[in-house]
């Protein structure tokens, strides 16, 4: 008997959980929000333009903030032959005494057989 009482309640709740997967048959509503404007311009004329500075911000005639990235200025980089030579020579020296530091702890590591 509890038997029949758990399956029917595995197929209840199994058919509930799939009707959460299905496209709902009520109507669709748009929802509009209404605002007082601070200022008497009609909806019929432009917003004014405002004055555009860049900082990554803006808003549009309706109101809505817009948000962008700014690109930072690029810079030439100016570096002679000789600190760009000594630069190559100091990032493949700190490489390769990376290298000899974790090739003598590797080699030096017990063996995991003997434990």
């Amino acid at each position: 008997m509890t038997r029949i009482i758990k399956y029917t309640a595995a197929i209840v709740a199994g058919a509930l959980a799939t009707e959460a997967f299905t496209v709902s048959s009520m109507p669709k509503t748009s929802i509009t929000s209404l605002r007082m404007s601070d200022d008497d311009t009609t909806r019929n004329e432009p917003a004014p333009v405002s004055r555009t500075v860049e900082r990554g911000v803006s808003l549009d005639q309706d109101g809505k903030s817009n948000v962008w990235a700014i690109e930072p200025k690029m810079e030439v980089d100016s570096k002679s032959s000789e600190e760009q030579a000594s630069s190559a020579l100091f990032a493949v020296g700190g490489f390769a005494a990376f290298a000899a530091v974790a090739a003598g702890i590797l080699t030096n590591l017990p063996d995991p057989d003997q434990f």
